[in-house]
């Protein structure tokens, strides 16, 4: 089980999780959490119209079905993908109930992003029922 993003350490973290899952003789399950941005009223009361959402759901599926692609190759296929609408923390933990693995990238901010894990991957330590593997961010 591997979180994806799109960035750099979320494909690194995919690479490591291929390598674990043909040593385990396993299959990967990639998963990239999205939610949509809500417009909001910025001049007093009114009535917001709604969105579509099914824009945002397809760009989602495909960033994370190119990133794959991408990191892949030809393994690509045997790739299950779950592009999941809600917070990146708990789409990961929700697809990693049967997992033996959960691979994340750690993308701290900030001037103290070498003292703590990012939100993300720390969620996802405190609540795994299973092994996690930080991937570090690359150094600036």
């Amino acid at each position: 089980m591997v979180g994806i993003d799109g960035s750099d350490v979320s494909k690194e973290a995919l690479r490591l999780a291929l390598y674990e899952a043909a040593l385990r003789g396993t299959r990967v399950r990639a998963v990239h959490a999205w939610l949509p941005v809500l417009p909001v009223a910025l001049t007093g009361p009114g009535v917001v119209p709604p969105i579509d959402i099914e824009p945002i759901r397809d760009a989602a599926a495909e960033l994370l079905s190119a990133t794959v692609a991408a990191v892949a190759g030809e393994k690509a296929a045997d790739v299950e993908l779950a592009a999941v609408e809600g917070h990146a923390a708990g789409a990961i933990l929700e697809n990693a109930h049967d997992a033996e693995l959960i691979v994340v990238g750690q993308r701290g901010h900030g001037a103290i992003k070498t003292l703590v894990l990012g939100s993300v991957s720390h969620d996802v330590v405190q609540h795994a029922r299973c092994p996690v593997l930080v991937v570090p961010a690359p150094r600036d």
